[in-house]
């Protein structure tokens, strides 16, 4: 009897100091709460990554606030190869070498830009100076041979340093995912219109943020330069459900984007099918994905990952998706002092592209005709040497009911230190109405439309949608008046 009560009182013991231990793991998460994957905790294994809140140390931004560092493990369900354990190993101490970040938490060292290592096993999340409930959230991707840590210490740790394309507004709070050298180009995961390793990886890191931190889901956006940017393509272009907007800024390649958009393919002759025109008006249009985020693009053409960019500015054309681009010969840059040397791109970079919310629908503008002439489509021989597409155009959603759409829609002279020497006071474009709320586009269907200024119609017609089912109005006229476009569904006749 004495042996079995010292093994109970053995496993006793034992069983609690597992329990604490795992009491002290949960509590390293988040802002004290447990961290589950569905509605019941779960216990650690090989298909769970808890999300282990770092307190060795309190590291403070430039202005105060408390930066959150966050160590994980590879899950099965992400897909990593097994037998590959290097990029999640944890530095616990430093060689004289790297990585950086445990450096600075592990006060070993000053910041110093020039010197990393890259792993998968860590992010950062900076809160807003006022964090509160409902706050926005932006999501940064680094570019290669640069990790988490170093984008956000180039905006919160290290003073007089440019300001980087990835900046994140003070009331956001503002999460930095770590890659290796290739994940956010895709490289050896491309499946065609399947997700890889990295991005499920991203968006389970994004859901968690999103549930411990209440932000607001209708707020959510990506930000990512040249790896980052190739990546922030690819990862938010197929997720509208997830991403109100996204920028890439000098995006290194658009091959990953076309791999999990579908591809996008030329179009076939006059001469094919109905059947399979169709089809690729379906696939270009990204038909059966979620409508995409607005997307703000910054490419330069003398950078020679700039060259697949036609590939996007043609499916953006012809699929209809929402792109405002900027360009000019400002180099493969990380900040945006190169970009706003020239007056069109800084019409771009005026762009509002973070005050855009997941549940307000918005308009894709095409055929603009305050467009500059772009270096990758069209007549790319003479091809204006600066230039913006879309990026005078400003809109609000009014009404989005079942039966009656109505948005308003200008054009915006925005102040800023360089500017054009002069902007357009109207244009003609067509409009596409994505992200529709609650108004149905039926294929079948005839829509009227009428466009309004004070009150009064100034144009009107009717629509029909396409194969990929999406609503387009063709060279209507805008202004630095708003006007309102009103959308019906036709009313049928009775004998």
């Amino acid at each position: 009897m004495k042996f079995k009560q010292i093994l109970l009182l053995l496993v006793f013991v034992l069983f609690r100091q597992l329990s604490y231990s795992q009491s002290e793991v949960t509590k390293t998460a988040g802002v004290g709460n447990s961290i589950t994957y569905g509605s019941k905790m779960k216990k650690e294994s090989s298909d769970m990554a808890l999300f282990k809140r770092d307190l060795s140390q309190v590291i403070r931004t430039l202005d105060g606030r408390i930066i959150e560092r966050y160590t994980y493990g590879p899950r099965v369900t992400w897909g990593y190869p097994a037998d590959d354990p290097t990029p999640w190993a944890y530095w616990d101490g430093w060689n004289g070498r790297g990585p950086i970040d445990s450096v600075i938490w592990k006060r070993r060292g000053p910041v110093n830009l020039k010197e990393d290592k890259q792993n998968l096993n860590s992010f950062y999340l900076v809160p807003p100076k006022q964090p509160r409930s409902g706050a926005p959230l932006c999501v940064v991707l680094h570019s290669a041979n640069w990790t988490a840590f170093l984008y956000m210490a180039r905006q919160h740790l290290v003073e007089g340093w440019e300001t980087i394309s990835t900046w994140v507004p003070g009331d956001f709070y503002a999460l930095y995912l770590n890659s290796t050298n290739s994940e956010w180009w895709g490289w050896g995961n491309r499946q065609k219109g399947l997700p890889s390793p990295a991005e499920k990886r991203v968006f389970d890191i994004i859901e968690w943020i999103v549930r411990q931190y209440d932000i607001d889901q209708n707020r959510i956006y990506l930000s990512g330069i040249s790896m980052g940017g190739c990546g922030t393509l690819a990862l938010g272009m197929p997720h509208g459900d997830t991403f109100a907007a996204i920028r890439a800024t000098v995006p290194a390649g658009t091959d990953y984007v076309a791999s999990r958009m579908g591809g996008f393919p030329p179009k076939p002759s006059a001469e094919a099918s109905q059947e399979s025109r169709d089809a690729w008006t379906k696939l270009i249009s990204g038909f059966g994905l979620p409508d995409p985020p607005v997307i703000v693009d910054f490419s330069a053409q003398n950078d020679n990952w700039s060259k697949t960019q036609p590939a996007l500015l043609y499916a953006a054309l012809a699929g209809r998706l929402p792109l405002v681009l900027g360009w000019g010969p400002f180099g493969h840059t990380s900040i945006d002092k190169p970009i706003s040397r020239f007056p069109l791109c800084s019409i771009a970079l005026a762009y509002p592209w973070m005050e855009i919310r997941k549940n307000e629908a918005y308009p894709v503008f095409t055929h603009a005709s305050c467009n500059q002439q772009s270096p990758w489509l069209g007549d790319t021989i003479n091809f204006d040497e600066s230039g913006q597409i879309n990026a005078y155009f400003r809109w609000k959603s009014q009404i989005d009911t079942q039966t009656t759409f109505v948005m308003r829609l200008w054009i915006a002279h925005p102040g800023m230190d360089n500017p054009p020497p002069t902007m357009p006071e109207g244009a003609t474009t067509d409009i596409t109405l994505r992200r529709l709320q609650h108004f149905k586009v039926g294929n079948g269907i005839t829509y009227t439309w009428k466009l309004k200024r004070n009150g009064k119609t100034v144009e009107s017609g009717k629509a029909v949608p396409d194969a990929a089912n999406l609503l387009t109005i063709k060279q209507i006229s805008l202004t630095t008046l708003p006007a309102e476009i009103v959308v019906t569904p036709e009313k049928k006749g009775h004998l």
